[in-house]
This record gives C-alpha cells, structure tokens and sequence, in this order.
C-alpha cells in the first residue's frame, strides 16, 4: 500500500513538473529607436547586460524590437500590439494618452536633446522678437514635441502661438530637408533632435536660438521618458518593474560614462556618428533618473500643455497622473527613485530622493 502511494505520488509530482517545466516564460519586448542618441539609457542597459540581469532575477526574458529612424514610432508598435515598453519624448505622448494610446511612465531618462536654430543673418536675435512677426517654424511633425515645447516657451514670453492671430506657423518637412529650408528662406526658425540638430548646426553655421537642455525652463525637468503598456502593467508588472530598473540604471550608467556609452552604441552600429562627437553630445545631457523628478516634469509639462491647449481644459491632471505613471509600491514590487554609479568601482547606488537639480548648464536666452 505504501509503495502504490509511493508511484502515485511520484507519477503526480512528474506530471506537476512537466506542465511547469513546458510553461510559457513570460517575455517583454523592449521597442528602441536606431539612429538617434534619445534611446541611448535603453541601448546601455541592453549593451550592458542590465536587462539581461533585471529579467534574469525575476526568471523573465526580454526581446529587442528595434525601430529605424523615420520608420515608424514605439506609439505605433504599442497599439499594434506588438511591443510592450520603450521611450519616447515626454511631450509627444500627453496628447495621444489624453486620447486612449494605452502606456504609463515608469522613470525619466535625460533632459534636453532639442534645438532651435536661425541662420547667422537671422534679425531675430531672442525668442521675443518673435512677437508679431507672423514667422515660420520648420518642424518635422504637427505631433512632435519641438511643437509642445515652443509653445510652453513663447507662452510665457506673451507670444501668441495658436489661432488667427499667431505669430507664428509650423510648417512640416523631413528632418533631413529642415537645414536646407532654413538656409534657402523658406522657413525662419527650425526644430530638430540631436544628433541631427548638432550635426546641421555644425555644418551650416547656424545660430542657436533655443536649446532645452541649458534653457532654464527646460534644463529641470526631462525630455525623454521610458513607459510600458497598460496591458504589461496590468498583467506583467515584475517585468515592467524589470525594464524601469534596467533603464534607471542605464541612464545612470551614461551620466558616469558617457563616453563608454557612445562606444557601446557605435559599436553596436544603433547610431551615427563620431565617439567624440556623441560623447558631448550625452555630456551635454543630464543622465540622472529619478522617478520623483519625473512625476514633477509630468504635472508641469501637462499643467502648461492645458494652459496652451494641447491637453483638453476638462482634463484632471492629477488623475491623469495617477493613471499614468506607475506605483509600483502599490503592488509591493520594489524600484527604487534612482540610481547613481560609481565608474571607478564599476557598482550601483540606489537613490531615494529627488536630486536637487537636473540641470548642468543654464543659458539665459
């Protein structure tokens, strides 16, 4: 009798073992863009090995999906279904989350990667000369966040930015006919990303207007942003958790190692360009991820988007905030706010407060 229930036991235990042993490991897919330096946090802790060690703890894998430059965006892959995180421009994603595109913000990643230039014979000297001149702003969409971001600036300067009596149009061309157009005269103002912004200022001389990493309304809160889908956070949060780690300390890493970072990503073939010229270009950002100072980039940037009319005046902002920006505490799951790295020793400290300030460079324009 003993030794039937012996075989019995053992049959079942075999049986139990098997089923887990064939269970579907829970996979996230990572979206990151190519050929620009806003996704280098997500590039690091990809090169190295941050999500390999974040998903490995929790027993989860990760997917790279990678995106080309002027392909398509980490928006779309997310509706489609066929991502479940990535990073984008904080100011590009209020609107289409006010409107149903099912992400929430887990961690900021750097400040500032967008520029404005005039040509050297521009007459406009200061962003207030804008003010009744009825000028042209080459863009490269009516959805990017250059257009957000201009927006907040002249409102704030009492330049009128919106309705019959602007002073302003945008007008959208390609990223790569911007230059031209502000050479030829057909626009007066453009906004690009970098690296193609520092690239086209270095090679046709132009003269910088506004830049959002040493603007000081801009140099304080970030730009870039990392965020997963609803449906991973609703289902999966160890692996969103996972993800918001991993970048956290890629952005960390980079604030460290700039330089390390730009060879990673070279290396890789992810981005153009030159190791000194990315490096100064990732030193001219601030790397400091801190979930707290994201939550106060989020309710200033949608406080002013309402003001300007690019968020609906009906909307709550503190429930928009709520809904999107994921508590992980709330499900006992621990991220720290941050993470600062030691380069010489090669190791991680988690950060509990907001860092006094995000900023490195202050430029009054």
């Amino acid at each position: 009798m003993n030794f039937k229930h012996l075989i019995k036991t053992t049959l079942i235990s075999a049986l139990l073992f098997g089923a887990s042993a064939f269970a579907e490991i829970k996979t996230v897919r990572i979206a990151h863009y190519t050929g620009v330096l806003c996704s280098a946090p997500v590039h690091t802790a990809w090169l190295k090995g941050f999500f390999d060690e974040e998903f490995k703890k929790i027993g989860q894998k990760y997917e790279m999906v990678p995106i080309a430059e002027g392909s398509g965006s980490v928006n779309d892959l997310i509706v489609a279904g066929k991502a479940d995180a990535g990073n984008e421009l904080l100011a590009t994603e209020l609107q289409p989350i006010q409107n149903g595109l099912p992400i929430i913000f887990v961690t900021g990643v750097h400040t500032g990667c967008t520029k404005f230039y005039v040509t050297k014979q521009s007459t406009i000297k200061k962003l207030k000369d804008l003010k009744g001149r009825k000028s042209k702003i080459g863009v490269i969409g009516l959805s990017d966040s250059s257009i957000m971001t201009f927006k907040r600036k002249l409102r704030d300067l009492g330049v009128v930015a919106d309705g019959p009596e602007a002073d302003i149009e945008f007008v959208v061309y390609g990223a790569s006919d911007l230059p031209l157009a502000l050479q030829k005269g057909a626009v007066d103002i453009i906004a690009l990303h970098d690296p193609t912004a520092t690239t086209a200022e270095e090679e046709y001389g132009f003269r910088k207007l506004l830049d959002t990493a040493t603007d000081p309304k801009f140099a304080v809160e970030y730009c870039c942003i990392a965020f997963v889908s609803l449906k991973l956070w609703k289902e999966n949060p160890e692996g969103a958790a996972a993800f918001t780690r991993a970048v956290a300390r890629g952005s960390a890493f980079i604030n460290a190692n700039p330089r390390e970072a730009a060879r990673l990503q070279l290396a890789k073939d992810i981005v153009p360009g030159s190791e000194d010229f990315n490096t100064k270009l990732l030193e001219s950002y601030t790397h400091i991820p801190s979930r707290k100072a994201t939550i106060r980039t989020f309710r200033t940037v949608a406080t002013e988007l309402q003001k300007t009319g690019v968020l609906k005046k009906k909307l709550n902002i503190e429930k928009f905030i709520t809904n999107h920006f994921a508590n992980f505490a709330s499900k006992g799951i621990h991220v720290p706010d941050g993470y600062k790295y030691d380069k010489d020793t090669g190791t991680f400290t988690e950060t509990t407060e907001e860092p006094k300030t995000l900023a490195k460079n202050i430029v009054e324009n």
